[in-house]
């Protein structure tokens, strides 16, 4: 477990919001966060917490540097504002990952939500002698 004072953590919502990375860029570049914490908004998956100085690393990389030169304007503000980051010690109930480098992650492709389908009209009525509805009467004798 790091020491208290070495460490300034950085979690990943404030990754995404503030320095404008996305999910699978965090994904890539860090892998696995080097602390975890019991989310406060409920039942939800807990927050992640990066250390500053790796994140500082994964952004002096070329793949970062090559998908940051691409951003637009609406995103490429965000890069300089500060950023938050938190003392270990101020955040409840931290919980810190052995090795966070060593640790795996199968990034599972988000499946995106399918449209509703709307119900085909119905077929026009047919024509001939003595149509009732989808069905057309017969006479044989």
């Amino acid at each position: 477990m790091p020491t208290a004072t070495a460490y300034a953590l950085i979690s990943a919502s404030d990754l995404k919001r503030q320095r404008g990375w996305t999910e699978g860029l965090i994904g890539q570049l860090l892998g696995a966060p080097d602390a975890l914490a019991p989310n406060p908004h409920g039942f939800r998956p807990p927050m992640r917490f990066f250390a500053r100085d790796r994140i500082l690393d994964a952004e002096q990389a070329d793949a970062f540097r090559d998908w940051a030169a691409r951003l637009d304007d609406r995103r490429t503000w965000r890069r300089t504002q500060p950023t938050r980051s938190y003392r270990p010690a101020d955040i409840e109930h931290l919980e810190w990952l052995d090795h966070p480098r060593n640790i795996a992650l199968f990034l599972t492709p988000r499946v995106p939500r399918r449209k509703r389908q709307r119900r085909a009209e119905p077929p026009p009525a047919p024509t001939g002698l003595y149509p009732l509805g989808r069905y057309e009467v017969l006479t044989l004798f």
